[in-house]
């Protein structure tokens, strides 16, 4: 009986982690840069002497037992024209670094602006990085940025974007992404343009609604399992 109720709290906990993640993708579908996360668990069997899955959620069950993980997807949102010649887009792949208190982060929003004192920033105010881990200033009105992230500024050179690729991603807020460089990205850098989520609204709110029916399937199991071990512990009373 137990060994049930543990299985269906599982389930209702993970099915609560889906939820989370698909309202965090309908909070951010207009945040440029946006990558959507999605959550998928399954069930493993936890046997008696065998030892335990450190992903599981109930560790002292004996029975199916689920965990589960978020997942980004890194597939390119539609990148749209905006005319600021500080708006930049990655066609392609590539994150653009930034640091934030000395660490440095990857984000593929572009929609960039300069702080007071001409740094290229984003628009928390993280400054974005060059090839040689620098901010880059950018002094004067003239802004072009070509397609290999070469920036100039009134005609003169002012540094070159970098541009990176990554793995062991991970989403930390704000767009920002933490991971480990892997080497140059091949993507092009798209000047007065960004990059939007990509966040589908109808197929996140499907998954909500499926999200929500299972967690409700589950909580009505825990509540029948709940409901037979009163009535088992009042029979074996009454005997």
């Amino acid at each position: 009986m137990y060994k049930g109720m543990y299985i269906a709290m599982t389930g209702a906990r993970l099915r609560s982690h889906e939820m989370d993640s698909v309202a965090n993708n309908l909070a951010n579908v207009s945040t440029p840069g946006y990558k959507r996360t999605s959550f998928s668990s399954r069930l493993y069997p936890l046997l008696e002497g065998r030892p335990e899955e450190p992903r599981a959620i109930y560790h002292n069950a004996r029975a199916m037992a689920h965990f589960g993980e978020y997942r980004i997807d890194m597939s390119q949102g539609t990148v749209r024209t905006t005319g600021n010649p500080l708006d930049l887009a990655v066609n392609g792949e590539g994150f653009f670094v930034v640091e934030s208190r000395g660490n440095l982060f990857y984000t593929r929003n572009g929609a960039f602006s300069r702080d007071e004192n001409g740094f290229l920033t984003t628009l928390k105010g993280q400054k974005v990085l060059d090839t040689e881990n620098m901010p880059i200033r950018i002094q004067g009105n003239d802004i072009n940025i070509s397609a290999n992230g070469t920036v100039y500024v009134d005609g003169s050179l002012a540094g070159r974007l970098k541009l990176v690729s990554i793995n062991n991603v991970q989403p930390i807020g704000d767009s920002l992404l933490s991971g480990n460089e892997i080497g140059t990205a091949r993507g092009q850098v798209l000047q007065g343009s960004i990059e939007m989520s990509n966040v589908n609204p109808a197929r996140e709110m499907i998954g909500i609604i499926l999200a929500l029916r299972q967690y409700e399937s589950a909580r009505r199991v825990i509540q029948s399992f709940d409901q037979l071990a009163q009535r088992t512990v009042t029979e074996i009373a009454r005997v």
